[in-house]
């Protein structure tokens, strides 16, 4: 077995090094010091095809393979891992559930503009008493005519104080230990969701983090990723096995 870049590979190597060498390491320094990420990067990356590499060119990505993830994860983190956190994020975990099971409509109004860097996303799972055991969760999502009302908190979520929509995981069936689960996206400016606070950190400050409320949050039922209620576990599971080759690479 060949474990050698192909040409491609290393074209998109040098580019993406290039790419975080000239354009985000003089970002660095301000970053940390006011946590406050550089949201300029999202748009140059998607400009770029680098914001989301792995992504068909049709929707906006780069239309590579899983390595060039690792890659752009590897190069990121060489000269900053908060800030590469924050654009991985974007192109996995907050992405990854509207790639695979959402529909063509959500996929038009959420996962383009995110792969074109024009939304900020974000992944909503670990709750105050939940880590990444998706099973434990206590944020419900109960059906009310054509929406459904979120009520739950979600914390340390990497670009929840800036993200224009959060992929946010809920019980639809708490009686039915992780299967009960379903994923929806929940737009900024939506009645009842809210950043109740940014956090800091002692490192990686250039990542923006924060707490998610939904209080009565009234979501359109189109909004729930995948067709029926349930299901939504293994959305998670496949999500987070996409995340952990990505950050193994880092």
């Amino acid at each position: 077995m060949d474990f050698e870049l192909t040409e491609e590979h290393s074209i998109f190597k040098e580019a993406i090094r290039g790419f975080a060498q000239e354009e985000i390491a003089p970002l660095v320094d301000e970053a940390e010091e006011t946590n406050i990420f550089p949201k300029q990067l999202f748009k140059k990356m998607g400009s770029l095809g680098f914001l989301c590499p792995r992504y068909p060119v049709e929707l906006g990505g780069g239309g590579g393979d899983k390595i060039m993830d690792c890659i752009m994860a590897e190069e990121l983190n060489k000269v900053n891992a908060g800030i590469a956190a924050s654009l991985m994020v974007q192109a996995g975990l907050s992405t990854q559930p509207i790639y695979r099971y959402g529909s063509e409509e959500q996929k038009e109004k959420f996962l383009i503009p995110a792969i074109k860097g024009e939304k900020i996303a974000a992944f909503a799972l670990t709750e105050p008493n939940s880590g990444s055991d998706a099973a434990s969760i206590k944020t419900r999502a109960v059906r009310d005519g054509d929406y459904y009302l979120i009520n739950g908190t979600k914390i340390f979520i990497t670009n929840g104080p800036i993200c224009d929509f959060a992929t946010v995981a809920a019980y639809t069936d708490p009686s039915k230990r992780g299967e009960g689960i379903n994923l929806f996206v929940v737009e900024k400016g939506t009645p009842g969701f809210s950043v109740s606070r940014k956090l800091d950190k002692v490192g990686n400050r250039s990542i923006e983090t924060g707490e998610l409320v939904f209080e009565d949050c009234r979501v359109p039922a189109e909004n729930m990723i995948g067709d029926k209620e349930g299901g939504g576990f293994d959305m998670i599971a496949d999500t987070l096995t996409q995340g952990r080759i990505t950050y193994g690479s880092r």
